[in-house]
């Protein structure tokens, strides 16, 4: 394989059980580097929560974020989003709450949640009437709840929008963006600005909001913790991320290389 790019999600993929990137693999990324890798991070983060993760792992890379709505640059410069349609966004609020999920919803004018305590760096969101008055851009919504008929119900509801894309990354959450703004379509986006083909990239990922990347490219890595249809549809399933899987495969690249 000509690897040019390494694509890695974050959260049960880059990053151990404790939500650190290890030094074995933060090591197995300095390697690659110097091999002439680049790194891309696609994750359901927000840039805040997702470039310290980097940063104290010695670890610089460009990011594709709320699950394809942004891409920005290692130095948090925003290159291109794409939102919601307003009405979708207001849509799915609505129906979210009706359903008495909860939420947090990722703007051009910052993160706002129903719930602090499980999104500690969003500020509280205010009514939504004043919220929607202040005409965010909404580029993604994070809904969550421990009642499964409730998430039944609610992604039927979303399903329904034409304009959204919905995945999830556990069985208590469901992640809405914009229709074309997904993982695998931000990604190929970013490779093409890259100068590198689809079939010059190797993924890693876990969760169902991994599929869409999984599809966009050749060469797929699933974790061994990764969800059964990510395994399902990957070229080759790795070691979970408690073994430092993404590190081990880099070691097998960089010898074949």
């Amino acid at each position: 394989m000509a690897i040019q790019l390494l694509i890695s999600d974050l959260d049960g993929t880059l990053l151990g059980p404790d939500s650190v990137i290890t030094p074995v693999t933060a090591q197995a990324l300095a390697q690659a580097r110097q091999a002439g890798l680049r790194l891309l991070v696609t994750t359901g983060r927000a840039w805040g929560t997702a470039a310290p993760l980097l940063q104290q792992a010695g670890v610089s890379c460009d990011f594709v974020l709320l699950n394809g709505a942004e891409y920005r640059t290692a130095q948090g410069e925003l290159v291109r989003a794409v939102p919601l349609p307003p009405a979708t966004a207001r849509h799915a609020v609505a129906g979210l709450r009706r359903y008495d999920l909860g939420v947090e919803i990722n703007t051009d004018a910052g993160d706002f949640t129903t719930d602090t305590e499980l999104c500690p760096t969003a500020q509280p969101l205010p009514r939504l009437a004043a919220f929607w008055a202040g005409q965010p851009q909404v580029r993604k919504i994070f809904a969550f709840s421990r009642n499964p008929d409730a998430l039944v119900r609610a992604r039927q509801m979303l399903q329904s929008l034409p304009d959204a894309a919905v995945t999830a990354s556990a069985d208590w959450n469901l992640e809405v963006t914009a229709r074309d703004a997904q993982k695998g379509t931000m990604a190929r986006w970013v490779a093409q600005r890259y100068g590198i083909t689809p079939d010059q990239a190797l993924v890693f990922g876990d969760g169902c909001n991994d599929l869409s990347l999984f599809r966009a490219f050749v060469h797929t890595r699933a974790m061994g913790n990764a969800a059964a249809p990510l395994q399902a549809l990957a070229e080759r399933v790795i070691e979970p991320n408690t073994e430092d899987g993404v590190a081990r495969e880099i070691e097998r690249l960089l010898m074949e290389k």
